[in-house]
Protein backbone atom coordinates (compact mmCIF):
# COMPACT_ATOMS: atom_id res chain seq x y z
CA UNK A 1 0.00 0.00 0.00
CA UNK A 2 1.12 3.54 -0.60
CA UNK A 3 1.11 6.39 1.82
CA UNK A 4 -1.83 7.94 -0.03
CA UNK A 5 -4.20 5.02 0.73
CA UNK A 6 -3.21 4.78 4.40
CA UNK A 7 -4.25 8.36 5.24
CA UNK A 8 -7.84 8.05 3.96
CA UNK A 9 -8.23 4.74 5.85
CA UNK A 10 -7.05 6.36 9.09
CA UNK A 11 -9.47 9.29 8.60
CA UNK A 12 -12.38 6.93 7.88
CA UNK A 13 -11.62 4.90 11.00
CA UNK A 14 -11.49 8.06 13.12
CA UNK A 15 -14.85 9.26 11.74
CA UNK A 16 -16.52 5.94 12.53
CA UNK A 17 -15.28 6.14 16.12
CA UNK A 18 -16.85 9.59 16.72
CA UNK A 19 -20.55 9.32 17.69
CA UNK A 20 -22.85 10.97 15.15
CA UNK A 21 -20.19 10.98 12.39
CA UNK A 22 -19.78 8.42 9.72
CA UNK A 23 -21.79 5.74 11.53
CA UNK A 24 -23.58 5.21 14.81
CA UNK A 25 -21.80 3.32 17.52
CA UNK A 26 -23.60 2.60 20.75
CA UNK A 27 -21.62 2.72 23.94
CA UNK A 28 -21.66 -0.69 25.60
CA UNK A 29 -23.28 -0.85 29.00
CA UNK A 30 -21.26 -2.52 31.70
CA UNK A 31 -22.57 -6.01 32.40
CA UNK A 32 -24.61 -6.34 35.59
CA UNK A 33 -23.12 -8.56 38.32
CA UNK A 34 -24.45 -12.13 38.40
CA UNK A 35 -26.45 -11.50 41.60
CA UNK A 36 -28.27 -8.57 39.95
CA UNK A 37 -29.06 -10.65 36.84
CA UNK A 38 -30.46 -13.45 39.03
CA UNK A 39 -32.67 -10.95 40.89
CA UNK A 40 -34.01 -9.62 37.57
CA UNK A 41 -35.00 -13.16 36.53
CA UNK A 42 -36.74 -13.85 39.85
CA UNK A 43 -38.84 -10.72 39.73
CA UNK A 44 -39.67 -8.46 42.65
CA UNK A 45 -39.53 -9.84 46.17
CA UNK A 46 -42.69 -10.51 48.11
CA UNK A 47 -43.42 -11.71 51.61
CA UNK A 48 -45.41 -14.94 51.64
CA UNK A 49 -47.24 -16.61 54.53
CA UNK A 50 -47.10 -20.38 54.15
CA UNK A 51 -49.20 -22.76 56.22
CA UNK A 52 -48.33 -26.44 56.17
CA UNK A 53 -50.63 -28.94 57.92
CA UNK A 54 -49.56 -32.51 58.61
CA UNK A 55 -52.63 -34.67 59.34
CA UNK A 56 -52.84 -38.31 60.38
CA UNK A 57 -55.89 -40.46 59.69
CA UNK A 58 -56.92 -43.99 60.68
CA UNK A 59 -59.44 -44.77 57.98
CA UNK A 60 -61.78 -41.74 57.90
CA UNK A 61 -61.04 -40.75 61.52
CA UNK A 62 -58.63 -37.85 61.94
CA UNK A 63 -56.11 -38.69 64.69
CA UNK A 64 -53.92 -35.58 64.61
CA UNK A 65 -53.53 -32.27 62.84
CA UNK A 66 -50.24 -30.39 63.17
CA UNK A 67 -50.34 -26.88 61.63
CA UNK A 68 -47.17 -24.85 61.01
CA UNK A 69 -47.20 -21.26 59.75
CA UNK A 70 -44.10 -19.34 58.70
CA UNK A 71 -43.05 -16.44 56.48
CA UNK A 72 -40.90 -16.76 53.35
CA UNK A 73 -39.42 -14.01 51.19
CA UNK A 74 -39.56 -14.76 47.49
CA UNK A 75 -36.14 -14.78 45.91
CA UNK A 76 -34.51 -15.12 49.33
CA UNK A 77 -32.66 -17.84 51.16
CA UNK A 78 -34.20 -20.93 52.70
CA UNK A 79 -36.52 -20.31 55.65
CA UNK A 80 -35.97 -22.92 58.35
CA UNK A 81 -38.38 -23.99 61.08
CA UNK A 82 -37.63 -26.57 63.76
CA UNK A 83 -40.05 -27.79 66.43
CA UNK A 84 -39.27 -30.82 68.53
CA UNK A 85 -38.27 -32.40 71.80
CA UNK A 86 -35.30 -34.52 72.86
CA UNK A 87 -36.77 -37.87 73.91
CA UNK A 88 -34.85 -40.07 76.39
CA UNK A 89 -34.08 -43.63 75.35
CA UNK A 90 -33.00 -45.95 78.19
CA UNK A 91 -29.77 -47.82 77.52
CA UNK A 92 -28.77 -50.68 79.82
CA UNK A 93 -25.10 -50.85 80.66
CA UNK A 94 -23.04 -53.97 81.43
CA UNK A 95 -24.14 -55.97 84.44
CA UNK A 96 -22.46 -55.20 87.74
CA UNK A 97 -21.20 -57.90 90.17
CA UNK A 98 -24.49 -57.66 92.07
CA UNK A 99 -26.36 -58.62 88.86
CA UNK A 100 -27.94 -55.23 88.32
CA UNK A 101 -27.44 -53.36 85.06
CA UNK A 102 -27.19 -49.59 85.39
CA UNK A 103 -29.39 -47.62 83.04
CA UNK A 104 -28.26 -44.51 81.22
CA UNK A 105 -30.10 -42.44 78.65
CA UNK A 106 -29.43 -41.40 75.09
CA UNK A 107 -31.60 -38.71 73.55
CA UNK A 108 -33.26 -38.62 70.15
CA UNK A 109 -34.80 -35.46 68.75
CA UNK A 110 -38.35 -35.99 67.49
CA UNK A 111 -40.58 -33.39 65.93
CA UNK A 112 -40.87 -31.45 62.70
CA UNK A 113 -38.27 -29.81 60.47
CA UNK A 114 -39.38 -27.64 57.55
CA UNK A 115 -37.18 -25.79 55.03
CA UNK A 116 -38.86 -23.60 52.43
CA UNK A 117 -37.87 -21.13 49.70
CA UNK A 118 -39.95 -19.31 47.11
CA UNK A 119 -39.46 -17.69 43.73
CA UNK A 120 -41.85 -15.38 41.89
CA UNK A 121 -42.97 -16.92 38.60
CA UNK A 122 -45.24 -14.08 37.47
CA UNK A 123 -48.65 -15.69 37.88
CA UNK A 124 -47.73 -17.43 41.13
CA UNK A 125 -44.86 -18.67 43.27
CA UNK A 126 -42.66 -21.73 43.04
CA UNK A 127 -42.19 -23.18 46.53
CA UNK A 128 -39.42 -25.65 47.25
CA UNK A 129 -39.99 -27.45 50.55
CA UNK A 130 -38.26 -30.13 52.60
CA UNK A 131 -40.42 -31.64 55.34
CA UNK A 132 -39.39 -34.13 58.00
CA UNK A 133 -41.69 -35.33 60.78
CA UNK A 134 -40.71 -37.90 63.39
CA UNK A 135 -42.40 -39.18 66.54
CA UNK A 136 -42.25 -42.00 69.07
CA UNK A 137 -44.92 -44.65 68.65
CA UNK A 138 -47.29 -45.15 71.56
CA UNK A 139 -49.71 -47.88 72.54
CA UNK A 140 -49.58 -51.66 71.97
CA UNK A 141 -46.71 -52.76 69.73
CA UNK A 142 -44.91 -49.41 70.20
CA UNK A 143 -41.69 -51.08 71.31
CA UNK A 144 -39.52 -54.06 70.55
CA UNK A 145 -37.93 -55.83 73.54
CA UNK A 146 -38.68 -52.71 75.63
CA UNK A 147 -36.96 -50.32 73.20
CA UNK A 148 -39.21 -47.59 71.77
CA UNK A 149 -40.02 -47.39 68.07
CA UNK A 150 -39.79 -44.08 66.20
CA UNK A 151 -41.52 -43.27 62.96
CA UNK A 152 -40.15 -40.91 60.35
CA UNK A 153 -41.88 -39.21 57.45
CA UNK A 154 -39.73 -37.19 55.03
CA UNK A 155 -40.51 -35.56 51.68
CA UNK A 156 -39.24 -32.91 49.25
CA UNK A 157 -41.90 -30.82 47.53
CA UNK A 158 -41.80 -28.55 44.47
CA UNK A 159 -45.09 -26.64 44.28
CA UNK A 160 -46.53 -23.86 42.15
CA UNK A 161 -49.15 -21.88 44.11
CA UNK A 162 -51.12 -18.72 43.51
CA UNK A 163 -52.14 -16.29 46.24
CA UNK A 164 -54.70 -17.96 48.54
CA UNK A 165 -54.38 -21.41 46.97
CA UNK A 166 -54.34 -24.64 49.01
CA UNK A 167 -53.08 -27.94 47.67
CA UNK A 168 -52.88 -31.42 49.20
CA UNK A 169 -49.38 -32.49 48.29
CA UNK A 170 -48.85 -35.89 49.88
CA UNK A 171 -50.96 -38.80 51.07
CA UNK A 172 -48.88 -41.72 52.34
CA UNK A 173 -49.59 -44.78 54.49
CA UNK A 174 -47.47 -45.61 57.56
CA UNK A 175 -46.40 -49.26 57.06
CA UNK A 176 -46.43 -50.07 60.79
CA UNK A 177 -49.68 -48.46 61.99
CA UNK A 178 -51.65 -48.17 58.75
CA UNK A 179 -52.24 -44.48 59.44
CA UNK A 180 -52.46 -42.20 56.42
CA UNK A 181 -50.33 -39.05 56.52
CA UNK A 182 -51.53 -36.07 54.48
CA UNK A 183 -49.82 -32.73 53.93
CA UNK A 184 -51.78 -29.63 52.90
CA UNK A 185 -50.00 -26.40 51.93
CA UNK A 186 -51.62 -22.94 51.72
CA UNK A 187 -49.79 -19.81 50.48
CA UNK A 188 -50.86 -16.17 50.84
CA UNK A 189 -49.07 -13.02 49.74
CA UNK A 190 -48.70 -10.66 52.71
CA UNK A 191 -50.04 -7.27 51.62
Amino acid sequence: MTRRTLVPLAVAAALLAVPGRGGAQEAQKPEAPKADRAAERRGPTATLRVQLVISRFQGEKKLASLPYTFVVTSGGDWTRMRMGVDTPIPVAGPSLPDGKAPTSFQYKNVGTKIDCRANDRGEGYQLGMRVENSSALTGPGASVAGAPLFRLFETNLDLFLRDGQTVQTVASTDPVTGEVVKIDVTMNVVK
